[in-house]
Formats: C-alpha cells, structure tokens, sequence
C-alpha cells in the first residue's frame, strides 16, 4: 500500500475521501473533520492518512491527532488502565502527550474502508495506515496511541495490526431501527405489550398540549436553539452559556448544514425544544437537544427523538437514528437497540505490558454489568456474552 498523508481537510482529495465514508457514520465525513480542525486546541496537530492500491485507488483512511493533553475527560487513556498496568507506567502515559487515532470527538471512532474493500485488502491499508499514525505519535513524543470507541470489528483490524494492543470493552451506542415500521401503529405493534400504553399516553400528551413540530436546518435556527441547549447543558452541571452554544452551532452549520435536520418544537410562536440530527446516508444521527425548562414537560424529548420521525413515516427513507451513549435505560426500552464499542490503546515507545488476565477480567466484568443492568429493556434481548473478546 502507497500511503500519504494530508495535514488539513481541505487539502484531502474530496471525491476519494467521500468514496471511503460512503459506508462510514457522519462523523468520519469531511464535513464533521472541519469542525474538529476548528475545535483543535493550542499545540494540537491532526493528520490524515491514506492508503492507496497498486493502481493508485484509495482503499482506506484514518485521521490520526497529536494533543499535550486529553481533549476530553473522557479521552484520558491512563484512566482506563487503572489496574491493567503497572503505576509507573500509568504515570508515564499521564504525564506525556497523547495521540488518537480514528476520531476524537462524538465519542465515535472508526476507520474508513472503501465499501469494495476484501478481507486481503483491508487488513494491508489498516496495516499500513497504523504503521504512519505510530510513527507521527512518536514525534510528538507520545506514550500512548490511542483508538476511541470503535465498532467491534475495526477494533479487532486495529488489535491485530499493532504488536500487544489492549482492547477494552468501552461503551454502548444505541441505535433505534426505524426502518421497520412505516408508521406509529407498527411501532406500537412492535413493542412489548406491556410497554405500548406508556408510549401511546407520551404522543397523545404531547398532541394535546398543543405543541408542534416544524422541520429546519440547522444555519436557519442557531440563536434560537441557543439558549435551550445551553439549558440543557447546565442542567446536567455543565459550564455552558448561551455564547458558547451559539458558538458551537454555528460552526456545525458551517460545515454541516446541508446535513442537518432539525425538528424544533414550538408552543405558539415560542420555542421549546429540538433535536438536531444529521442525515448521511441511510442513517439520521441524533446529535445533540435542548429544552426551555419554563414550560411543562409533555414527553418533548421522546416525541422529538422518537415518535415523531416514525410519525413521519421517516423508516421508509432512512435504515436507523443514531441515539448516542448514556440515559441507557429509557431509549432501550423505547426500541433503541444496544451496539458495544471498544479502545484500543497502544504503546508508543514500548509495549504498555498489561496483564492480559485483567484486561480479560475487565472485559467480562463490564459486559455483565451492562447485560445485569439493561438486558431486561433491550426489545428483543441482547447476550452481552457475545460482546467479549
């Protein structure tokens, strides 16, 4: 494989970039890498890698990061080798900078494929690909390598192309397949009996309070959304004014705004809510909400992420919506289905030595934890025993 390298999104040749993301979630497009170039910190360095055939094709890509410092409490990797290394070494990797690769930001990574790539050659350009991204994360003097919340099979192509990786069980996305029903009565027909009044008495609420629903995209509604996504924010404790939504929005716009797909929820002419999604593909991708928290709640959040796209007979376009991590328990039960991710964490200058006992303990500790606390919600039932490595 011919490798080659790009140092902005804008210098990436788009036709073959997008050749390769047309099988990959949004947040591998170009589109979301402008707002992470945007978003970089100071002294952060981004690089994108491709590798190319014989004939000169492009067959895989990867975005590779350099950082002085995680860029989110959330992408800390000497947090998730507690107990799997020794302190030293856990020491070391906090102590000095951090690379990532496939991603940092969405808490979504990958590595993007051509859609035609065989088995053959897609474990060369993964093969090649992380041979250039340990090399720039050696440069930056990094401990650590990093790869963040990865489908299960990326995870295991990256395990196998650097020497002892660890892979752990990470997180659960949610994925909510609309595109079985054509319409609410469908939706209610598939789900446990025992759970359609509760979902029939959440649409009928919010039909009754008079409350409706308009479609825009997201450059038309920045200011406006603002303010109810920042209330949101502070709500669950976050440092996070107006400005700064605004601020954030706008950018996504910018660089997303053909993409977007926002349902804003409105009680006269005043707005109460919205859930800002991105269309690629045949997926909608659930980004982000926000609330007035001055009006009533009438089941805004559900009848905007949930009932209302199947209302709008959404499933006949679109295959599934992305819903995200976390609040587990109420999109579960409401139809979204659970997909494992996983890191991959890799030493830069030498081996990270972790036991590979505990890295197994851990793995079957957290899939089980997961399965005791939400199996019981999945429609369908979900075996997390499948999720181990």
């Amino acid at each position: 494989m011919d490798v080659r390298t790009y140092d902005t999104v804008g210098a990436l040749p788009g036709a073959d970039w997008d050749s390769l993301t047309s099988g990959s979630t949004i947040y591998s497009t170009a589109g979301f890498q402008g707002v992470r170039e945007e978003e970089l910190p100071p002294g952060a360095r981004a690089r994108r890698v491709t590798a190319h055939d014989a004939q000169g094709a492009m067959a895989a890509g990867l975005e590779v990061y350099t950082f002085a410092r995680p860029p989110h409490a959330l992408y800390t990797p000497a947090d998730l080798l507690a107990g799997l290394v020794d302190e030293e070494r856990r020491a070391a990797v906090a102590a000095r900078p951090l690379a990532i690769g496939a991603g940092w930001s969405e808490f979504r990574g990958q590595v993007v494929h051509h859609p035609d790539a065989g088995p053959e050659r897609r474990a060369a350009a993964v093969e090649a690909l992380t041979s250039e991204a340990l090399a720039f994360a050696g440069k930056a003097e990094a401990s650590v390598l990093a790869y963040y919340y990865l489908p299960r099979e990326d995870a295991l192509d990256l395990a196998r192309a650097h020497e002892d990786a660890v892979v752990l069980f990470h997180d659960v996305e949610t994925v909510l397949p609309v595109g079985l029903w054509e319409n609410l009565e469908d939706y209610y027909a598939w789900l446990p009996a025992k759970r359609r009044p509760r979902a029939r008495r959440e649409v009928r609420t919010f039909r009754e309070s008079g409350r409706t629903v308009r479609e825009v995209a997201l450059p038309e509604v920045v200011e406006r959304i603002a303010p109810l996504n920042s209330a949101l924010m502070r709500k669950h404790g976050h440092d996070y004014g107006v400005a700064k939504a605004a601020e954030v929005y706008g950018r996504q716009g910018r660089h997303l705004g053909e993409r977007s797909t926002l349902l804003l929820a409105e009680e006269g002419e005043n707005p109460v809510g919205f859930a800002l999604r991105y269309r690629h593909q045949d997926m909608l991708y659930a980004r982000v909400a926000g609330f007035d928290y001055g009006y009533e709640n009438k089941a805004d959040y559900f009848n905007l992420v949930v009932y209302h796209p199947i209302a709008q007979g959404t499933g006949r376009s679109t295959r599934a919506i992305h819903l995200g991590l976390g609040t587990f328990e109420a999109k579960l039960s409401r139809g979204a289905q659970p997909v494992p991710l996983y890191t991959v964490l890799v030493g830069v200058d030498r081996p990270l030595g972790a036991d590979p006992d505990a890295v197994r303990e851990r793995n079957r500790e957290e899939t089980e934890a997961f399965g005791a606390a939400y199996a019981r919600h999945v429609v369908g039932g979900v075996d997390t025993k499948d999720w181990q490595l």
